[in-house]
């Protein structure tokens, strides 16, 4: 599928979704009304069965039928949000595919001015790459995702396993959509993982006892039959209120263990739900690439099992109804019986409990990728090679339309591992070194690139083009920058490999010694394993290519200033820039005079 296609495509599955929905929704309706119709019949039979007992034996079918529209209304409605959730998500990515990301998290949350990359690149934030790129709805999912942009993959194996898990998502939008509307049915409190993990961590106070096992069986089935015996046998109504205390004095003794118990899981029945789902969807889809099949395995019965720890938490969430509690409590020691089977589970499944959520945010992930591939059909999975070297062809910021791209080509390696790029004002420099920051980070996440050609190492990014002066560090802007420069110098010197963006180097002191030490600091780079692209104004800086010749390259961004009028082709050249627009921009706008 070619990117003009993509429009149509969206718009045709957000209308195929709505139609479904439509009658989905009239099935819903139709169960409402038959469930009323039976509801009242039920009630007429009851009402009369009084005075005729055979209309005991109507009433109870009905019930029947009742149960079962209930039932059926409740997947009905599961449904009905499933499609609304499909219909957006298609609605959304129609959007994306214009450049409004508006319907996806920014990720504002990981925005970081201290990394060393990421707020250069805009990878958070409103308009960043984490909002076009991340399709997760769990909390941990979208910290995975933010992970993966931040820090990447350490080898070159790991890399072509993920852009295989990737472009074979690339090519399910049923199951990616499927997986995506399935885990934004229920909303995520920031807690939930954490206490569930807490739990599964408490040691348990019944399960493991034979003792309490022992107890939990038979004063339960004593106090049941008692009861049922005290119906017939007057004397032994004593006997069954006894046992019936005492159930009341056991739970007295547990009150404060199973009120701390309930408080940590309590909530949990719909975030478990959700996770079961998520699970189901995973475990029923058959995949190639090792990664994927390596998740479903994992994936395999854990939605049974997820569930059924759900079922348990609701059956201990109904203590809170108090004509039950009274009952089964008097009855089944009914919160022991709940606290133990809960025990069980854990005891049976919280091993794989961590692994199983970490299931669903690594697929969170990798689906994310996979509808960003999708999206950007032109885009190409990058060659992760041993030499520090990067090499690109048809190099374009995969934020900008491919409409109104100018790509670039562009080789920082062996011969020139310094390249001084100079240019005027507005005329690409810093787009240019975002580019080749945020592609790298792409390709080292496993994703595919904006070229027509990518090689790259395994290569740690660093830049400094942000830098922001810092009243709570108390720090200025220029020792900002000086710390970010000093970071750089110390990785440097430890043999580190960096891949290094810098833009305006010190830019917070006076000209001549701005020049002096950007020409410094670029002969420290030179004897270190990097790689770097400088943008700068100082045409200075270029006098560097002749006196290290092996290493400096020039490179500029022109400026074209013809009849009056500015304009920009935003290609990469050789050379140094010769035209500035400063003075022109501020005349133009009537900042200074013409004269």
């Amino acid at each position: 599928m070619i990117r003009s296609e993509l429009d149509v495509f969206y718009q045709k599955r957000k209308t195929d979704f709505e139609t479904t929905l439509e009658n989905v929704q009239q099935q819903i309706n139709l169960i409402s009304n038959l469930r009323i119709l039976v509801a009242v019949l039920f009630l007429i039979a009851i009402y009369f069965a009084f005075t005729n007992l055979i209309l005991f034996l109507v009433a109870i079918p009905l019930l029947a039928i009742f149960v079962f529209l209930v039932s059926r209304h409740n997947a009905l409605y599961d449904r009905k949000i499933h499609f609304e959730n499909l219909v957006k998500i298609n609605r959304f990515e129609g959007l994306a595919l214009n450049g409004n990301f508006s319907g996806f998290s920014p990720g504002s949350e990981f925005i970081d001015p201290h990394h060393p990359y990421t707020h250069d690149l805009d990878i958070f934030g409103e308009g960043s790459m984490f909002q076009a790129i991340n399709r997760c709805n769990t909390i941990n999912g979208k910290y995975l995702m933010a992970q993966r942009l931040s820090y990447p993959l350490t080898s070159a194996s790991d890399i072509l396993l993920h852009q295989e898990s990737v472009q074979e998502l690339a090519s399910k939008t049923d199951f990616r959509q499927n997986f995506q509307a399935s885990g934004m049915e229920i909303g995520e409190q920031p807690y939930d993982r954490e206490q569930l993990l807490e739990w599964i961590g408490q040691p348990s106070f019944l399960f493991g006892s034979s003792r309490y096992k022992l107890l939990l069986t038979l004063l339960p089935l004593l106090t049941i039959v008692a009861v049922i015996a005290a119906f017939f046998i007057s004397v032994i109504k004593p006997i069954a209120i006894v046992l019936a205390l005492s159930q009341w004095i056991i739970l007295g003794v547990f009150s404060k263990k199973v009120g701390q118990f309930h408080e940590y899981i309590s909530r949990k029945k719909n975030i478990l739900e959700k996770y079961a789902r998520l699970l189901h969807v995973l475990s029923k889809e058959n995949f190639k690439s090792a990664v994927l099949k390596g998740l479903t395995s994992n994936a395999n019965d854990a939605d049974l099992k997820v569930r059924s720890l759900a079922s348990l938490v609701s059956y201990l969430n109904a203590r809170l109804n108090f004509l039950t509690n009274l009952v089964v409590n008097s009855l089944l020691l009914y919160d022991l019986q709940c606290v133990y089977r809960l025990e069980k589970w854990k005891y049976k499944n919280s091993a794989q409990l961590t692994t199983w959520l970490d299931v669903i945010s690594q697929t969170e992930v990798l689906c994310s990728l996979g509808t960003f591939a999708f999206n950007h059909p032109a885009f190409i999975y990058p060659k992760i090679n041993s030499e520090l070297m990067i090499k690109a062809e048809g190099l374009g910021h995969p934020l900008l339309s491919e409409k109104e791209c100018v790509t670039n080509d562009v080789y920082v390696g062996n011969g020139q591992s310094v390249l001084i790029i100079t240019g005027a004002n507005m005329a690409g420099k810093s787009t240019f070194l975002r580019t080749s920051g945020v592609n790298l980070v792409l390709a080292l996440a496993g994703g595919p690139v904006y070229a027509t050609l990518f090689t790259c190492p395994i290569i740690n990014l660093r830049s400094g083009m942000r830098t922001a002066d810092s009243l709570k560090d108390h720090q200025s802007y220029f020792y900002a920058e000086l710390d970010r420069l000093k970071t750089i110098m110390d990785e440097l010197r430890s043999d580190k490999p960096l891949f290094i963006l810098l833009d305006e180097i010190l830019k917070g002191t006076n000209s001549t010694d701005k020049q002096s030490g950007s020409i410094a600091l670029v002969k420290q780079l030179l004897p270190h394993p990097c790689l770097a692209m400088i943008a700068t104004h100082d045409i200075v800086l270029g006098d560097l290519e002749n006196q290290f010749p092996q290493h400096v390259r020039n490179f500029h961004f022109e400026a074209n200033i013809e009849n009056d009028q500015l304009s920009f082709d935003y290609k990469l050249k050789p050379g140094i820039a010769q035209t500035m627009n400063a003075t022109f921009l501020m005349k133009k706008m009537g900042i200074i005079g013409s004269a």
